[in-house]
C-alpha cells in the first residue's frame, strides 16, 4: 500500500511540474504573438509574472530584455541584459541583445566593446562582425571598419550587407587615380594598329569633384598628347553639371583645344534627362556636337538614348543603351547600339564624312575589395571607311581604378 500511495503522490508531483513546464511555454507562445502584432506592453505582463516564478531562467530574461529594446526603452533593457552579459561566462544570447540595445541607441562605442566580447566566444559571426564595422563606421573610423568587413566577408560573402557597407564607405573616400588603355585595329582591310592611354586623378570637395587627366595617342606614325580637365558641380541628389576642357600636344590625334559642357537633371523619379554641347578646334576645321540624353530606370536598370548632332557637317549619330548597376557592390554591366559618328571617349577627329558605321559595346564594372575596380570595355564597329566599302574595326579598352 505504502507503494501505490507514494507512486500516485510522485505521479501527481510529476504531472504538476509538466503543467507548470507546459504552462510556461504556452505564455511564452501568446507573448511572442502579441509581440509580432507589435502589442509589447501585452507581452511583458504576460511574461513578468513568468519571470517572477522563474527569476533564474534567463530566457524568459533576455526575451523580456528584447522587448523593451524594441520598445526603445533601452535603459530597461540595459538593466535586464547586463548582468547575462558582464558575467565570468556571459549567455551569448544576452551578448547579441546587449549589442542591438547600444547599436539603436547609437552608444557605438560600448557597442564595439560588447561586440569584442562576444567575438572572444566566436570570432566568425558575420553579424557580429558587420554591427561592429557599422559602429566603427559611424564614429568615421573607416580603415578599422574596413579590416572588420574584411572578416565578415571572409565568412559570408554572399551577404549584401556587407558590400553595402563597403560601398558606403568608399563614397566617402576623397580621391581617386585611374589608369587606362586603349586598342584600336581593324581587319579587311587592315591597318597599323592605334593606341592610347590616359591617367587621372580625381578629388571630391562636399558639393563638386575636379579631375585632371593626361592622354598619350599612337597613330598615323605619330605620337601625341591631350591634356584636360573635369569639373563637376551638384546641386542636387541627380542634378549636376559637367565642364570639360583639354589642349593637345599636335592637331591631328587630338583636337588641338576642345571644351564642353552639359548638364544633367532629374524632374521625375524615375526619368532624368541632359542637355549639353562639345566644341572641338582642328587645324582645319571646328566640330560642334550637340547632344543630351534621355534615360528611364527600373530596378536595376536603366534604359537610355542619346543623340549627337555636328553641325558642321549636319551629321546625326545615336546611341541606344542599356544598364544594369548593383548599387551595393558598384558591379556595372552596359550594352552599347550606336550608329554613326559618336565619339568613342575622347576621340572625334575633323576627317568626317557622311559614312555609315553601325556598333556595338560591352562593359563591365567589377570591385575588387573595397576601393580597387577594373572595367574592361570592348566596341566592335562596322564601319564604311570609303564610300560602299566596309571593314571591321575593333577597340578594346581596360580601365583600372583605385580611390583613396
Amino acid at each position: 500500500m505504502k507503494f501505490l500511495y507514494y507512486s500516485f503522490f510522485l505521479f501527481f508531483i510529476s504531472a504538476a511540474v509538466l503543467g507548470q513546464e507546459i504552462n510556461a511555454d504556452a505564455v511564452m507562445s501568446e507573448a511572442k504573438r502579441e509581440v509580432e502584432k507589435g502589442s509589447y506592453d501585452k507581452a511583458l505582463s504576460l511574461l513578468e509574472p513568468l519571470r517572477a516564478k522563474f527569476p533564474e531562467d534567463e530566457d524568459i530574461k533576455i526575451y523580456i530584455g528584447r522587448i523593451y529594446s524594441w520598445k526603445k526603452d533601452y535603459k530597461t533593457a540595459e538593466k535586464i541584459l547586463l548582468p547575462m552579459a558582464d558575467k565570468a561566462n556571459p549567455n551569448p544570447e544576452a551578448l547579441t541583445a546587449v549589442i542591438n540595445v547600444y547599436y539603436w541607441s547609437e552608444q557605438f562605442e560600448k557597442c564595439i566593446f560588447y561586440c569584442d566580447k562576444y567575438l572572444e566566444l566566436d570570432p566568425k559571426n558575420a553579424d557580429v562582425l558587420l554591427i561592429k564595422a557599422g559602429c566603427l563606421e559611424r564614429l568615421n573610423r573607416d580603415k578599422e571598419a574596413l579590416t572588420v568587413l574584411e572578416k565578415a566577408y571572409a565568412v559570408d560573402n554572399s551577404n549584401s550587407k556587407i558590400t553595402g557597407l563597403q560601398t558606403l564607405i568608399g563614397h566617402k573616400t576623397k580621391n581617386a587615380v585611374a589608369f587606362s588603355y586603349l586598342n584600336i585595329s581593324t581587319s579587311n582591310p587592315g591597318q597599323q594598329p592605334q593606341h592610347y592611354g590616359y591617367v587621372e586623378y580625381s578629388h571630391k570637395f562636399s558639393k563638386s569633384a575636379l579631375v585632371g587627366r593626361a592622354n598619350i595617342g599612337n597613330a598615323y606614325n605619330d605620337t601625341q598628347m591631350l591634356f584636360e580637365a573635369d569639373y563637376y558641380q551638384t546641386f542636387a541628389k541627380r542634378n549636376y553639371l559637367y565642364v570639360n576642357a583639354g589642349v593637345s600636344t599636335g592637331e591631328t590625334i587630338f583636337p588641338i583645344a576642345k571644351a564642353g559642357i552639359e548638364y544633367y537633371f532629374a524632374p521625375q523619379k524615375r526619368f532624368d534627362y541632359s542637355l549639353g554641347l562639345k566644341y572641338m578646334h582642328f587645324n582645319t576645321t571646328d566640330v560642334t556636337l550637340l547632344t543630351g540624353q534621355v534615360g528611364y530606370r527600373t530596378g536595376n536598370y536603366t534604359l537610355a538614348y542619346r543623340p549627337y548632332y555636328d553641325t558642321a557637317n549636319e551629321l546625326f549619330s545615336h546611341v541606344l543603351s542599356v544598364q544594369n548597376t548593383n548599387e551595393d557592390t558598384e558591379r556595372i554591366i552596359r550594352l552599347e547600339l550606336q550608329y554613326g559618328n559618336v565619339p568613342y571617349l575622347y576621340l572625334y577627329n575633323n576627317f568626317i564624312e557622311p559614312l555609315k558605321a553601325y556598333r556595338i559595346g560591352l562593359q563591365y564594372q567589377h570591385r575588387i575589395g573595397s576601393s580597387f575596380f577594373i572595367r574592361p570595355v570592348f566596341l566592335y564597329e562596322y564601319e564604311e571607311y570609303s564610300p560602299e566599302k566596309y571593314r571591321n574595326r575593333f577597340n578594346a579598352q581596360v580601365i583600372l581604378t583605385k580611390r583613396f
